[in-house]
């Protein structure tokens, strides 16, 4: 599906960026950049993928801070210089703040907030802008922002009873921004040969307790809680020539979970 194509994946050590890349990799023949912050889970990462011997052509590891302009151009110039060009970024990024998910809406305080905003939704901003200025220079390119169904439909707050979990606001608003994000990016990339679209996931399974996954279940069609491998390949189809007439739009993969 993506014989000789390169992608950039942000996040790759996370559970839905090791997903996407072993996809990628194992099963769609694509070249990939592994990118992110943790230098140490990169390289085991790098690791890892390079014991199948017929990868290690087809890996580079970068690491990668998507709210510095300086980290994002030198892994993109590092990227570029090594395979030649870059058919496609692939944000999986999920940068948190001291206390991210913890403190209740109502107690948060104005700077926790800010450094919340700031580097999730203010990290994809600036990750798609230096991409989008490198993919003009190329003449062409694909960006897939990921996000959630929760930056689309008010949480089922009945489903977090009993737990010690909760629906936090800053991220759907994070989420949210994301969304809009593509749409404004892919109207005013029209004709430049470069696409933009979204996925807004469901939750992906992370030791959640069976109160919560029991709950979540019932508010879907057939699994409930995804595993990351679930959505990549609907990423790898975004990435592909097969969805070249599709930008703008925002794909939801959460097993019916808004219906």
């Amino acid at each position: 599906m993506l014989n000789e194509k390169v992608i950039f994946v942000a996040g790759a050590c996370g559970r839905i960026g090791l997903a996407l890349c072993e996809k990628l990799l194992l099963e769609c023949n694509a070249s990939v950049i592994l990118a992110d912050i943790n230098e140490e889970n990169l390289s085991k990462l790098e690791q890892n993928l390079a014991k199948n011997s017929t990868l290690k052509t087809k890996i580079l590891s970068v690491k990668l801070d998507i709210t510095s302009k300086q980290s994002l151009n030198e892994a993109i110039t590092k990227a570029n210089n090594h395979f030649g060009k870059i058919d496609g970024f692939v944000n999986t990024s999920y940068p948190m703040g001291k206390g991210w998910g913890k403190t209740p809406y109502y107690e948060l305080e104005y700077e926790q907030i800010c450094e919340s905003l700031n580097l999730h939704l203010g990290g994809f901003m600036l990750a798609a802008q230096e991409f989008v200025k490198f993919f003009k220079k190329q003449g062409w390119g694909n960006i897939i922002n990921l996000s959630s169904i929760m930056g689309i439909y008010a949480p089922k707050f009945e489903n977090y009873k009993n737990t010690n979990m909760q629906s936090s606001l800053e991220y759907s608003v994070i989420k949210a921004g994301i969304n809009h994000l593509g749409v404004w990016l892919a109207k005013e990339l029209f004709n430049t040969n470069i696409r933009v679209n979204t996925l807004s996931s469901g939750g992906i399974l992370d030791n959640q307790p069976a109160s919560f996954l029991n709950a979540y279940r019932n508010c879907c069609a057939s699994k409930g809680m995804l595993e990351a491998k679930d959505i990549s390949g609907t990423i790898a189809f975004l990435l592909s020539d097969e969805s070249k007439f599709m930008t703008g739009t925002n794909l939801i993969v959460a097993d019916g979970w808004g219906l």
